[in-house]
């Protein structure tokens, strides 16, 4: 894993942000306050589909500590809606209009009606209980199979219809030749000798940050709108409210917490709370604050995942796939949500849904339909959660079709050569996937488990084996980026170096526990030969870091880590030519070494000179200095891939089933990812672990419901059940190393995509274990009831749950 190379690249540096944070020093929202700050709390609708008759606030303004009470109507005429052209993505969607406040009517249960304003938070939350707000119920639309009718009820009055988005992502751009590719796939599925067709199906789930959102602002008439806000994408956030709230750009600043408790995508979009709480400080002229609850959060955001997908595969009679036709389908919600409007992430998740298998020729269809639920958001595996789970369970179906072991027919369907572009125009650009999969087969030694199995079996004990693959985004390029969100893909990284030699890295974008203070700190010591100490990361205020787009994608380990590295190269190499100058030396500067705080020639190591000395020359005392050198060192860098990058991922789960009950545990998880050069170890070890926990949790125990009537159930982490560390194993993690060509460190970011391969491996170990009564599982969350139901209706002799057996959202599993 260590490159002897190396004195910091590669090494398990303990992360700088834990002595802080570990310690009780760490600077969250929370733990921000200004001086004479107002608080909010928003008033949200009871109701999913409603018209709005009347909202009584008369009380509300009566209550103590009210400062103010604003509905729909109060802000509309004073404060553009969306769509604003920098949120909205060059995709052929539909952007519906809303306010940060219900106008009109009620689109969701949770959508925000009025928000109140007071001295205290509790005071402002008492307040609006006093808000009467009365309905006229409008029929809910709670599915695409009802939104999607000819007679539904329309949800948005501005769009014609209620499918916000469609799209074919193969056969071309022409609607001659899209029909051309499905009449050739049809051909190719009609005349194979093997066949697979199945409807699958995903839940309403996503990801749940420690931290909620927040957001604070002021205004001040010299200097403008400072907001903070835990925002995975501070520049993207300060271009938008400049937009909306009609204020010059460069009167606008916002600074995203150094400190945020996890944000998996859902601190990325451009939310409602985003412009409401700017727009109430510059109206009121005094700072406000607002801070979601967990039931807030619950109620409105981190939803994902929701999709159908109707799947035929043609395959030869040895399991190559011949060709695909994936008919999917998307539950937008009510896709008000700047950047991403719900139906981005199905985009995503479509135009990836071949993920590391050679399929030449494929047929891929996507409609998104809006509903009476809150938008669609992102969530971690971006879109392509839904399709690794139809892709993989697709993989070992054939596999019993044809008889084979299914490594055996992922060996024979994986990519094998790279560069490759899929059916969908995706670049993939480099690895060895072959490699990655068979070093994991042989971690868990297939040919030792299927004898434990057989063994098992005749003793009436049921264990499986199950695989998941994925090939995720590693950043992405802005060729792809501008397309998907209208907004550049780069990294860029400012370098300052002061004159005692200590190193400053400014950074647009704003990390959420992802390790940039360590893993960057890390380049620059190797780069400068200096000791990590020495180097502080700054993140996430607009107005002294160059523009970058976010913390998302994976682009911290591949874009975001390139532009630091870069930029270290063009002061090393200053510091080489002044330096190699001064000691009137005849070399270049690829013959200066930086190591252990000095600066000298390779092949003279005593003629040196401190790090901090040369700084200082360069800094405080640029007399005597080479032609066309100036004084300073600060560089910014902006690294741009040639190619969209991807990076390959494999993981293994063993279970044991237990058929009376339907309860099952996960007896072992191996994972094999190609990182690439590892910057951190530990770090990536940090990042698996924690995808592989959210991609179980995912799988076997969250879900968001709604009775029939759209009101969310599941707004309390009572009702919403998240693993915890007893429900999830220990997850092994192994590497297969090959580095990218594209980034001058060879890294690839992974900490996008890792939950995406689990519910494959952890359904298709189901289905493996459950062999011998022919069970299938096409459907998520997979529970202990639903398994005991499948095996009744089967006709196993399994007889009745024991009483007192542990229920599916205690199962250790």
């Amino acid at each position: 894993m260590r490159n002897e190379k190396f004195a910091w690249i590669g090494k398990k540096a303990v992360r700088k942000e834990d002595v802080r944070l570990m310690s009780g020093r760490g600077q969250y929202f929370a733990d921000m306050q200004l001086p004479g700050v107002l608080h909010c709390f928003i008033v949200r609708s009871m109701r999913a589909h409603a018209k709005i008759v009347s909202i009584d606030r008369a009380a509300a303004k009566q209550s103590a500590g009210v400062v103010a009470v604003f509905t729909g109507d109060d802000i509309k005429d004073h404060l553009d809606p969306l769509p604003h052209p920098i949120v909205v993505p060059n995709l052929p969607g539909k952007f519906p209009k809303h306010w940060p406040l219900a106008v009109g009517k009620v689109k969701f249960h949770g959508e925000p009606v009025a928000v109140i304003v007071a001295t205290d938070r509790y005071l402002a939350e008492d307040a609006g209980e006093l808000v009467e707000v009365v309905y006229e119920d409008l029929p809910y639309v709670g599915s695409p199979e009802v939104s999607s009718r000819p007679d539904a009820t329309l949800i948005h009055e501005d769009l014609d219809n209620n499918e916000i988005f469609s799209m074919s992502f193969t056969g071309g751009f022409t609607e001659d030749s899209v029909k051309a590719n499905v009449d050739e796939i049809e051909a190719i599925i009609n005349s194979a000798p093997v066949v697979i067709s199945r409807k699958f199906k995903t839940h309403r789930v996503g990801v749940t940050p420690l931290e909620t959102r927040g957001v604070m602002a002021k205004w001040d008439r010299d200097d403008g709108l400072t907001c903070w806000a835990t925002t995975q994408r501070p520049h993207i956030d300060r271009l938008a409210l400049a937009e909306v709230l009609n204020i010059p750009t460069h009167m606008v600043r916002v600074i995203a917490p150094r400190d945020q408790g996890g944000g998996f995508g859902t601190k990325a979009p451009f939310y409602r709370e985003s412009i409401l709480i700017p727009w109430l400080a510059k109206t009121l002229g005094r700072p406000v604050r607002w801070l979601e609850s967990r039931e807030e959060s619950l109620m409105v955001v981190g939803q994902e995942r929701d999709q159908r997908h109707e799947m035929t595969i043609a395959a030869d009679k040895e399991g190559k796939i011949l060709g695909m036709r994936a008919r999917v389908v998307a539950d937008n919600g009510d896709g008000c949500m700047g950047v991403y409007w719900g139906f981005v992430m199905p985009v995503l998740g479509a135009a990836t849904l071949p993920s590391g298998y050679y399929l030449p020729k494929c047929d891929i269809q996507l409609r998104s339909y809006v509903t009476n639920k809150p938008s669609l958001s992102p969530s971690r595996s971006f879109g392509s959660y839904p399709g690794r789970f139809v892709i993989e369970r697709l993989v070992d179906i054939l596999a019993k079709e044809v008889g084979k072991e299914p490594v055996e027919i992922r060996r024979i369907n994986l990519v094998s050569s790279l560069p490759h572009v899929t059916a969908t125009g995706c670049h993939l650009d480099s690895g060895d996937y072959l490699k990655a999969f068979n070093s994991l087969v042989a971690t868990v030694d297939l040919a030792a488990f299927r004898e434990k199995q057989t063994a098992l079996r005749r003793q009436g004990r049921y264990i499986g084996l199950g695989f998941g693959t994925g090939v995720e985004i590693s950043g992405i390029a802005s060729d792809v980026f501008v397309q998907l969100e209208n907004q550049p893909g780069y990294g860029s990284a400012t370098i300052r170096i002061d004159a005692r030699g200590r190193v400053q890295v400014l950074e647009g974008d704003a990390p959420q526990g992802t390790s940039h203070e360590t893993t960057f700190s890390q380049v620059v010591a190797e780069n400068f030969g200096i000791h990590i100490a020495d180097v502080v990361v700054q993140t996430g205020d607009t107005a002294n870091t160059p523009f970058g787009s976010g913390s998302l994608g994976a682009r911290g380990g591949s874009y975001t880590v390139s532009a630091v590295h870069n930029a270290c190269r063009t002061l090393r190499d200053k510091m080489a030519r002044i330096f190699i100058f001064d000691r009137k030396l005849d070399l270049h500067v690829g013959d200066i070494q930086f190591e252990d705080g000095f600066v000298f020639p390779a092949l003279d190591p005593k003629n040196r000179i401190p790090f901090a000395e040369l700084a200082d020359r360069i800094v405080m005392k640029p007399v005597n200095m080479p032609p066309g050198e100036e004084a300073g060192l600060e560089a910014t860098s902006y690294f741009e891939a040639a190619k969209p990058m991807f990076y390959f991922g494999a993981h293994a789960c063993m279970v044991e089933v237990f058929p009376k009950t339907g309860e099952f545990e996960i007896t072992r998880y191996v994972t094999c990812e190609d990182a690439g050069t590892v910057i951190n170890p530990l770090v990536v070890e940090g990042q698996i672990q924690g995808g592989v926990v959210q991609g179980l949790s995912n799988a076997m125990f969250e879900e968001f419901l709604y009775d029939e009537h759209g009101q969310q159930l599941t707004t309390t982490l009572e009702a919403y059940k998240l693993a915890i560390a007893p429900d999830v194993p220990h997850v092994e993690v192994t590497h297969s190393f090959t580095p990218c060509p594209h980034t001058p460190l060879g890294s690839r970011g992974i900490g996008e995509g890792i939950p995406g391969p689990v519910p494959g491996a952890l359904t298709n170990a189901l289905c493996d274990a459950l062999a011998p009564f022919d069970i299938e599982i096409n459907e998520l969350p997979v529970r202990s009831d639903k398994i005991w139901r499948m095996l009744r209706e089967k006709g196993a002799d399994i007889g009745k749950p024991e009483k007192g057996s542990k229920q599916p959202e205690l199962q250790n599993a």
